[in-house]
């Protein structure tokens, strides 16, 4: 039987599955302009949900961090209806 080692990984150099990650103390998600007027179109298009979800596999937020977010940018359009 062969040894098996263990080798541990420091938090450095383990890169995450997720394009943008979010800040798991803050709960909060930090997304360039660009991708933010892209989930800005999909909430106002197609729904909060799947702005949310789009939120969610980018980042890997859950779901209330992904929906405080997406209210967020929402936030500025409701307040002009």
């Amino acid at each position: 039987m062969k040894n098996k080692q263990k080798t541990s990984q420091s938090p450095s150099n383990v890169k995450s599955a997720f394009s943008y990650p979010y800040d798991k103390t803050t709960d909060t998600v930090s997304l360039p302009p660009e991708i933010e007027k892209d989930i800005l179109n999909i909430a106002l298009a197609k729904g909060v949900p799947k702005a949310m979800q789009k939120v969610m596999e980018l980042t890997g937020a859950g779901l209330k961090v992904s929906k405080d977010y997406v209210d967020s940018l929402l936030a500025p359009k409701r307040k002009n209806l």
